[in-house]
């Protein structure tokens, strides 16, 4: 059987190209970044598609090219029209709910019997993960810890920067709330003391900043995500950046077996009742076992 056909967006990007270095040899990887020639790569409406012409059908679109704050939605639309999964690593709220919260999208998304899934990441896939391990306490702090070895892109500064050095503004305080009646904080900390306040300077000119941190690389690499409720801890740790990519990497592998077997995923429903729903429409990462999860990023 053929690979699968997988376009990375923002693959010269640090964490796309983790990305296409994990997926080589498993996928036909089409590396790409924000100019990328759709209707080239056979993204084309089916509609717009010539009778009997070559297709070559993308099976997923991973998107990598943060920062998402200014990632034009339409690309996951894009996406979903021509057929392929929607699945990126946006750590951002605005980007995050804009997808999920959309019932056209997702409504196309079903037609096209595709799944849209952002947030695929350290957070708040990974984090969300790790608050359901801990059962369901009332409240949790999550921390993103991120030690200096680690490249940081653009994306990753401007991230940091947006921050503010300490409190994240990510899906997880939303998410938690939504789906589980948990009041949630995330933060970020720092193995060097002087990166904050670094990162926060420099975040008004994240691509100078990028080239700048290269020759200040001490440290360690990789680090870690926690999730604390009093004297609960629930923590992964990772000693590269691999764990903000291994989420992505994990749903595009389930929507593969969906698809050749037929698989259906447990969705928590409304009362949290579960329900037994195709992997298709917009859909969070909860839609995924928790532990399953987390066994995979421990890898």
């Amino acid at each position: 059987m053929a690979a699968k056909r997988v376009v990375v967006l923002g693959a010269r990007g640090v964490f796309g190209s983790l990305l296409v270095r994990e997926l080589q040899g498993k996928y036909d990887v089409v590396p790409a970044g924000r100019d990328f020639d759709w209707s080239g790569a056979g993204f084309q409406p089916a509609s717009q598609r010539r009778a009997g012409g070559a297709h070559h059908s993308i099976f997923a679109v991973l998107c990598a090219a943060g920062p998402f704050q200014t990632l034009d939605r339409n690309l996951a639309r894009m996406a979903v029209e021509a057929g392929a999964h929607w699945l990126d690593i946006a750590d951002d709220e605005g980007w995050f709910f804009d997808l999920v919260d959309d019932s056209s999208l997702d409504a196309l998304a079903r037609e096209k019997n595709v799944a849209v899934i952002p947030g695929l990441s350290s957070l708040p896939a990974v984090s969300g993960a790790l608050v359901r391990r801990l059962g369901s306490p009332k409240n949790v702090t999550i921390t993103l810890h991120i030690n200096n070895r680690n490249a940081k892109g653009a994306a990753a500064i401007a991230s940091a920067a947006a921050s503010g050095g300490r409190t994240l503004h990510t899906p997880d305080r939303e998410l938690l709330r939504r789906e589980l009646g948990i009041d949630a904080e995330a933060r970020v900390e720092f193995e060097s003391a002087i990166a904050r306040p670094m990162l926060r300077l420099l975040g008004r000119w994240p691509r100078f900043a990028a080239k700048l941190a290269k020759p200040f690389r001490f440290g360690k690499p990789g680090g870690a995500v926690e999730v604390r409720s009093g004297d609960r801890v629930a923590r992964i740790e990772s000693r590269d950046q691999r764990l903000a990519i291994l989420p992505v990497v994990f749903a595009l592998e389930h929507l593969e077996e969906a698809k050749e077997s037929g698989h259906l995923a447990r969705l928590p429903g409304a009362g949290g009742t579960p329900a037994l729903l195709g992997l298709r429409g917009c859909l969070t990462p909860s839609v995924f076992d928790a532990e399953e999860l987390l066994r995979f990023c421990a890898q």
